[in-house]
């Protein structure tokens, strides 16, 4: 028998809610039914979960077996997406995710509202929405309402709230040349995307009740993804929901051992937390392990250093050690005395000696990298240059929006501006 609906779900290492996703559309009312598991090459615990579920009639399951490196090239949800619907029989189509699970009505409801009136192609539902903190704890309910018959749903309709026909998504295909738009810029809203192509034929019509539940914890995409600029300022702690703790230093990640964390005086509050896609695309770089104490050249940059027994303290950047040059420049940049490594003097000589940092004045020569200023805006030095950087972006990147240093035109306009660390979104 030809199914009614066709469910693709796509999934990501989410081994703790992709059953409870599975499950939801077994429990439907209505029986008439296929489901496409288009997983994304996840770790093994969320496969031996999915595997449980594959032997049942209509389930089908496809591996992506997508490389690390080359995730970050295409919106891998709509990619899926697109790989899916051609494998699909539905009259009607409709999407999951591994975080999100459906009311057992869902299907009967949105079937019974496009039955009854042919010239609506498309529905979608309220939908409740569970935020949920790193220790399970739910921290907010909230409902995404209905808004009547939107021609323009982008921003208001999450894609596990919608149904829609073939017929719609095939007229798609044949003015696009693809279902869902999977270019990478569209990571974060890819199902605005593929709204703007729906409404090119047919608005939204609602159902006025809650259908399906989403969850938000400290691993979804979006919260991960929000205020994260295109490119990650060197210096920045960062770590995947599946990865180890990295630093990006000149545009490459590389792993730092739990051995050598502490001793090189990172700080775990300080790691931003990103989507795994928007790490690998760094490219992985030397790790900093225990052997960053015996070649000094590959001891990370941005780290106050001084030889035992030696009062000078050095700040290191692009592989040079710069000397400060006294206490008030540690107080006019913000530095700490809490920071600083020693090591032994024959290992800081490795390093090649750069121009001091001197005390913030409008003759001041270099300044340290990574460093958050404020004049009106909010600014972050790399390679002796101003990058602005917008406040939330700041905040997203653990860098000291309350206590920048402070500067003033004269001083902002020596140095060079440099690319804008900002977020962006389309739509």
């Amino acid at each position: 028998m030809t199914p009614i609906v066709s469910v693709i779900l796509t999934s990501y290492n989410k081994p703790h809610t992709i059953g409870k996703a599975i499950e939801s559309v077994l429990l439907q009312t209505l029986n008439n039914w296929e489901l496409f598991i288009m997983d994304d090459n996840s770790n093994e615990e969320t496969v031996q979960n999915i595997r449980k579920y594959i032997n049942k009639p209509r389930i089908h399951y496809f591996n992506s077996n997508i490389q690390d490196g080359d995730r970050y090239k295409t919106t891998r949800y709509a990619t899926l997406i697109n790989e899916a619907i051609p494998k699909t029989r539905g009259k009607y189509l409709t999407y999951l995710t591994d975080d999100n699970s459906f009311l057992p009505s869902r299907f009967e409801t949105m079937v019974k509202e496009l039955n009854q009136n042919s010239s609506i192609e498309i529905v979608y539902s309220q939908q409740l929405v569970k935020t949920i903190n790193e220790y399970g704890i739910i921290e907010q309910e909230k409902v995404r309402k209905t808004y009547g018959v939107l021609k323009n749903p982008v921003g208001w309709v999450d894609h596990c709230s919608i149904m829609h026909t073939r017929n719609l998504a095939e007229r798609i295909f044949e003015e696009f040349g693809s279902y869902w738009n999977d270019d990478q810029a569209y990571w974060y809203n890819g199902d605005a995307a593929f709204w703007s192509r729906l409404t090119k034929y047919k608005p939204f019509h609602p159902i006025p009740e809650i259908l399906d539940i989403a969850i938000k914890d400290d691993k979804s995409f979006q919260r991960l993804y929000t205020h994260l600029p295109k490119s990650i300022p060197n210096g920045t702690l960062v770590r995947g929901p599946s990865t180890e703790t990295y630093i990006i230093e000149n545009q490459v990640r590389r792993k730092i051992f739990q051995e050598v964390f502490t001793k090189l005086k990172y700080d775990p509050s300080m790691v931003v937390k990103i989507p795994d896609p928007f790490l690998f695309k760094y490219k992985e770089g030397t790790p900093i392990d225990s052997q960053v104490f015996i070649n000094f050249l590959l001891f990370p940059n941005q780290r106050l250093v001084k030889a035992q027994n030696h009062p000078a303290v050095f700040y290191l950047q692009n592989n040079h050690k710069h000397l400060i040059k006294n206490e008030k420049t540690f107080s006019d940049f913000n530095l700490r005395w809490d920071k600083i490594i020693s090591t032994d003097e024959h290992l800081l000589a490795q390093l090649p000696d750069g121009l001091p940092i001197e005390e913030l004045s409008e003759s001041t020569p270099i300044l340290p990298d990574g460093t958050l200023f404020k004049h009106e805006n909010y600014y972050i030095s790399l390679k002796n240059c101003l990058h602005p950087i917008e406040k939330q972006v700041a905040m997203k990147l653990k860098l000291p929006v309350t206590n920048p240093v402070k500067m003033d035109h004269s001083l902002l306009s020596k140095f060079k501006t440099g690319e804008p660390f900002e977020w962006e979104i389309l739509f």
